[in-house]
């Protein structure tokens, strides 16, 4: 049988590392106990520990890397250590730790997460970084060359005894992995730069400022840089997508068909673009590659075509169509929503004249009314007409409408997701999938996940446990459904090989 590549990466590393004979050089790597971990880490000004387990193949092939890394760091004074969490067990619960490996960085005791990678030179690089003041002074020789040193990167003009300097400091510690941060203490400069002193400013690709206003705060900053991390009318793809979802600004998406669209849209809209930066993210969408996410916003296949997607919200704002994306019209509809004055456009199947089978249809019109009404309490089925999972479903949510009609506390309702938006920013009710099932309980309309497989029996259980309106102690419908393993079921541990506690600490 031949081994593959990664496979034989796996075998090779775990008999460099784990697998180490007896007699072989000791390890620059220090094997923490439970017991001894609270002063360990207490005494590091700044350490990496990564938790492992010994059978976790990623974690082997990362073994040899990791020693390597704590030999280099040595002269650096920053240690390296390790966690067995299949000894240790106790104490990787208590951390919480998700999977295997999960490394972890220690400033002063205190656990941060680690955003490196995992190579030699990866963690390396990232934790000598992390040695280095986090917002250094930037001398006048140095200035130009430092604001052009990174995509972004974010400067402080103020000296080191100031409030604003303890703001951008706390600042800069949580988002150094994603950006540069410095100051600049000399008012000369500060004055050339035109950028009030004390005051923030940051450079974008080496371009001019953009300098931030308003009371200096860790929120009110940390808002500030991942606006301006952002580009002017910049281009929308799957690659720069995470940018703006960071950046926590409703993104504007500005879709074209044509390379001369886009060119002459970027020459129109760059004003009004500038202009609302604070509140709207405008970008450029490519149609021909992204007209899915048009459809998601409810834009007709006609361009160019604009809307508004405020990710956080789950809300979006869609440009009435055939109107013309232009900043005649662009201007105000973005005025309208920054000023809470418009409202969000859900997508609704028209009410249905006749609502009176055992399942409710529901749709988004009457979403709120129906699911939100604190005197009953509401089961939801989000489907597909497509998911084959949700039509293996259908027989047994029929038949558990058909025995809690009695009930009329309780609505048992379906909603096409394809057809329907949800009109909610309730985390639990954003469908990621079908079939979805989620209740709404009564007076405090707390919406709570279904998780269980696909049977009658599991459904009228869920219900019991969970509805705030007694159902009865023997009610439940005698209705002979096939019972199909859900298609949200994770394979069993004994299939995977795992114990429970292995199965749920996988590679992430």
């Amino acid at each position: 049988m031949q081994l593959g590549w990664h496979a034989l990466a796996i075998a090779l590393a775990a008999g460099s590392h784990y697998g180490t004979a007896s007699g072989a050089k000791a390890s620059a790597v220090h094997n923490l106990s439970d017991k001894a971990f609270d002063a360990w880490s207490d005494a590091q000004e700044l350490a990496l520990v990564k938790f492992f387990a010994p059978w976790c193949g990623y974690c082997q092939a990362m073994a040899p890397s990791y020693e390597q890394a704590a030999v280099a760091l040595k002269k650096d004074g920053i240690p390296l250590a390790e966690v067995d969490c299949t000894k240790e067990a106790k104490l990787c619960e208590e951390l919480d730790i998700p999977g295997y490996p999960t490394l972890k960085v220690v400033v002063n005791g205190d656990y941060v997460k680690y955003n490196g990678t995992r190579e030699e030179s990866g963690i390396v690089d990232y934790m000598r970084r992390h040695k280095q003041a986090p917002l250094p002074e930037i001398a006048a020789p140095r200035f130009d060359t430092f604001r052009k040193s990174a995509n972004v990167v974010a400067l402080g003009f103020f000296g080191r005894n100031t409030a604003e300097y303890g703001v951008l400091e706390e600042v800069a510690r949580e988002l150094r992995d994603e950006y540069t941060f410095g100051f600049v203490s000399d008012r000369t400069l500060a004055k050339a730069q035109e950028v009030p002193a004390p005051g923030i400013a940051v450079y974008k690709d080496g371009a001019k400022a953009d300098i931030f206003t308003g009371a200096v705060s860790s929120e009110s900053v940390i808002r500030f840089v991942r606006a301006a991390s952002v580009p002017v009318l910049g281009e929308l793809s799957s690659q720069t997508f995470g940018n703006y979802i960071r950046a926590g600004v409703p993104i504007g998406l500005v879709f074209y068909s044509t390379d001369a669209m886009r060119n002459e849209l970027a020459t129109q809209l760059e004003r009004v673009a500038r202009d609302f930066k604070r509140s709207v993210s405008l970008a450029l969408v490519d149609a021909r590659i992204y007209s899915k996410h048009a459809k998601m916003l409810s834009l007709e296949p006609t361009w160019p075509a604009f809307a508004i997607h405020d990710v956080a919200q789950h809300t979006k704002y869609p440009l009435p169509q055939p109107r013309s994306v232009s900043e005649a019209e662009l201007r105000p509809f973005i005025t309208s929503f920054a000023e809470g004055r418009l409202a969000p456009y859900y997508k609704s199947e028209p009410v249905p004249a006749a609502n009176d089978g055992n399942v409710f249809e529901l749709v988004s019109k009457q979403f709120n009314s129906v699911a939100f009404d604190t005197s009953k309490d509401v089961l939801v089925l989000f489907h597909a007409p497509w998911c084959i999972h949700c039509k293996r479903m259908a027989a047994a949510y029929e038949a558990l409408g058909a025995a809690m009609k009695q009930h009329a506390n309780l609505v048992v309702a379906r909603m096409d997701g394809t057809a329907n938006d949800v009109p909610s920013h309730d985390a639990a009710l954003q469908v990621s999938g079908y079939p979805t099932v989620v209740l709404v309980r009564a007076i405090d309309n707390r919406a709570i996940s279904y998780s269980g497989n696909r049977s009658l029996q599991s459904l009228t259980d869920f219900l019991r446990l969970h509805a705030t309106h007694s159902l009865g102690a023997s009610d439940a419908p005698q209705v002979e459904v096939e019972h199909v393993q859900s298609a949200y079921d994770v394979i069993s541990n004994r299939d995977l090989g795992f114990s429970p506690k292995e199965a749920r600490h996988i590679e992430l």
